[in-house]
């Protein structure tokens, strides 16, 4: 039976293909409006500003959130919304990850794809073609 941590990889290794060059635009917005709302809850601009002031109680709530919202929106077919939770969940395990340097790196990529994905969003808001 696999590890937590080699189910881990395998599902991380999926998001970052997932989130490679040819990402339809409106998982990019939904991503981006899921990470933005996160990221202006807490005032800071950015997703990987958010990750690093993120306590360990508040890491553990926000993944259980993701968790219980994820299964949620499942049971009611909102697979795209269930998407952007998983990878904003996989982008925050990710940091956790300290004794891989491969995950390490693709975090690194994977928090620039998100910090991008909001840019997305805000610009989709200021010329009225975001639907969040």
């Amino acid at each position: 039976m696999p590890s937590k941590e080699e189910v881990f990889k395998q599902r991380f290794d999926a998001i970052m293909a997932d989130m490679g060059d040819e990402v339809p635009p409106d998982d990019v917005l939904m991503v981006g409006s899921l990470a933005s709302q996160l990221v202006e809850h807490a005032q800071v601009r950015t997703w990987s500003r958010f990750k690093s002031k993120l306590t360990k109680t508040n890491y553990g709530a926000l993944l259980k959130t993701f968790q219980n919202q994820g299964n949620s929106l499942a049971r009611q077919g909102a697979l795209q919304q269930v998407h952007a939770i998983e990878v904003l969940a996989c982008s925050l395990i990710a940091r956790t990850q300290v004794h891989d340097p491969a995950i390490l790196a693709d975090d690194k990529r994977l928090d620039a794809i998100i910090d991008s994905a909001i840019e997305v969003y805000r610009n989709s808001r200021t010329t009225g073609s975001a639907t969040s």
